[in-house]
């Protein structure tokens, strides 16, 4: 509400915003391709298929994942993904200031 004119402004929608419901459906597609996905590797191992057939179950369980996680990540917002990338700067020890190569002073 604004003081001058005592109205309600309507924040204005962004690609995010409208893509919203899109990206709901997806994540829902995706969830579902996911748990089918394991399940499927799960009754691959069960069942004993050859190594080929293991590995290609296991690359689309684990693509399907991925996809579930960056497409939710894109959902929630981008803080997300800042928060993964800290998570592991931390764990692998990357992007410490320590490891920082040292700064070179500007030349005159």
């Amino acid at each position: 509400m604004t003081i001058e004119t005592g109205t309600v402004e309507t924040p204005k929608k962004g690609v995010l915003t409208r893509g919203k419901g899109f990206l709901k459906v997806l994540a829902l597609l995706l969830l579902v391709g996911a748990i089918c996905a394991w399940i499927g590797l799960g009754i691959g191992l069960y069942l004993d298929v050859d190594r080929g057939a293991r590995i290609t179950l296991a690359i689309v369980a684990a693509v399907t994942t991925e996809a579930l996680f960056w497409t939710t990540a894109a959902l929630l917002g981008v803080s997300v993904v800042e928060a993964r990338k800290r998570i592991w700067r931390k764990i692998t020890g990357r992007g410490t200031p320590e490891a920082a190569p040292p700064a070179v002073p500007p030349q005159p």
